[in-house]
């Protein structure tokens, strides 16, 4: 059994054809399948059952593919180690960030890793953090930034900085009038205070979202929602626009140009922030770049980040 045959398992499970699998590995069918059972019989059992068009696995071949996994896992370790080894602590490193992250803040990390570490090849995965969790997992990343919650106990994850959340108000709302602000800053407002107006929230199971319904938990109250999103910006643009009141990050507050700034009020009566941080598989291997990487974005955030979040800064 070589490791190529476990690729090929894992494959065949997961697009839940041979045909499919076929196609994403780059290899004839009839190959795919001569592979498959010259392993079944070196194993003494069969690993996939043929039906109706369809592929399952077997009973045997659900523990090959557990157990597969771990072994894929293990073997991207030791070719990082002996690469860290051979190439003097230069190397490369893959990981992830999501659209967001790299929106307001992954830039100047790798800038300042580059100037610092220029030898270091960097191979950067843009995706959403479910599928980001998911490249930690398998191994494809060594790494990835995003924000919490995390849904995998195998990981592991360094705290980079609190981020708050703001409430957004159409800036033709008429509670925007019975409230007094400072130049420069925003007012300061319950939650509580609007479980009768409508929301334009993000789509459930979107990691934002689950800090959306913490909040209203928290502020005791179910939101009329009448809108929900995959986007931000989208969000923004329809709070500023009238449909709902939303909640909107600090760095895209700043980052939002004047013609689609809301009104935003900062909440006191629940924990309205989010918590960025950078992830790594719990038991893997992290190369000394990953490692100078993740320290230097630590050092960086706490520097980036340390502001007085009340103040309007465009």
């Amino acid at each position: 059994m070589q490791l190529r045959d476990i690729e090929y398992v894992l494959s065949i499970a997961e697009a839940g054809s041979f045909s499919k699998a076929a196609k994403l590995l780059y290899i004839s069918q009839p190959a795919l399948s001569k592979s498959i059972l010259r392993l079944e019989d070196e194993l003494g059992v069969k690993l996939f059952i043929r039906h109706n068009n369809k592929t399952s696995l077997t009973r045997a071949g659900e523990l090959f593919v557990e157990d597969a996994q771990k072994v894929l896992m293990l073997s991207a370790q030791i070719k990082k180690k002996m690469e860290d080894i051979q190439q003097n602590h230069d190397g490369r490193i893959t990981f992830g960030i999501s659209q967001y992250n790299g929106q307001i803040y992954f830039s100047k990390i790798l800038l300042e890793f580059k100037r610092l570490y220029s030898n270091i090849k960097i191979n950067v995965v843009e995706d959403f953090s479910a599928n980001l969790e998911r490249g930690l997992l398998t191994g494809d990343l060594d790494f990835a930034l995003f924000t919490l919650p995390i849904s995998s106990d195998d990981l592991k994850y360094e705290h980079l900085f609190f981020e708050e959340m703001l409430l957004a108000v159409p800036p033709d709302h008429p509670f925007n009038t019975t409230v007094k602000t400072e130049p420069g800053r925003f007012a300061s407002v319950r939650l509580s205070d609007f479980k009768n107006e409508g929301f334009i929230l993000m789509k459930s199971r979107h990691r934002l979202r689950t800090i959306e319904d913490s909040l209203f938990k928290q502020a005791g109250f179910e939101p009329s929602i009448v809108f929900e999103s995959r986007s931000s910006d989208t969000i923004q643009s329809f709070v500023t626009g009238g449909i709902g009141l939303g909640f909107v990050s600090a760095a895209m507050q700043r980052n939002t140009s004047a013609e689609w700034q809301s009104t935003y009020y900062h909440l006191t009566d629940v924990d309205a922030k989010r918590e960025h941080v950078i992830a790594y598989k719990k038991n893997g291997y992290l190369s000394h770049a990953s490692i100078a990487f993740i320290n230097l974005a630590k050092e960086l955030c706490e520097k980036q980040f340390n502001y007085q979040s009340d103040l309007i800064i465009r």
